[in-house]
């Protein structure tokens, strides 16, 4: 057997606003599902068949980590996150369909909340949808379902900002 590369396997991922990756094949066509369960690459377009959702599977925790240090609790007493924390909160992952994720406290087992100032907390009962977008193999971005990526700033803060995938935090999982 021997090991041939093509450029006809290599595939381009595109995250779309909502949530869903869509692949393009090196003919620039998308990869559609058909209803057989066949993927084709032969669409112009991107609808429902095109799109595809990105679950973790198998893992119902996730610590995450960036340049800065670990996501937890700014506090004993806070249920505000920074991201320069040198020890790591475990936060505990529920999924629901296309490919939106709720995360919640390991210690209060409340849900994450975006505060109006755009920090991000955990207090609430109701869950917050968010959106996990893979960009490199251990590293990934975090997306509110408003289209609103998370970001570390340097003095630890760990907020919403911005609906620009370059100005996202790639967070090491």
């Amino acid at each position: 057997m021997t090991d041939v590369q093509s450029s006809n396997s290599l595939f381009d991922m595109v995250w779309q606003e909502d949530g869903s990756v869509t692949f393009v094949a090196n003919n620039g066509k998308y990869v559609a599902a058909k209803k057989s369960g066949h993927l084709f690459a032969n669409s112009d377009k991107v609808d429902d068949m095109e799109k595809f959702y990105f679950f973790l599977i198998n893992r119902r925790s996730l610590v995450l980590k960036c340049e800065q240090g670990f996501v937890g609790y700014k506090s004993s007493t806070s249920s505000k996150l920074e991201s320069n924390k040198a020890s790591y909160e475990t936060i505990t992952m529920e999924r629901d369909e296309k490919g939106v994720c709720y995360f919640r406290g390991a210690a209060n087992h409340k849900y994450w909340t975006v505060s109006e100032d755009g920090s991000i907390a955990v207090e609430s009962d109701k869950p917050q949808g968010f959106y996990i977008e893979l960009r490199e193999p251990c590293k990934l971005c975090l997306k509110t379902t408003d289209g609103c990526y998370l970001v570390a700033d340097k003095n630890g803060a760990f907020k919403v900002n911005g609906t620009d995938p370059n100005s996202a935090t790639l967070w090491e999982y």
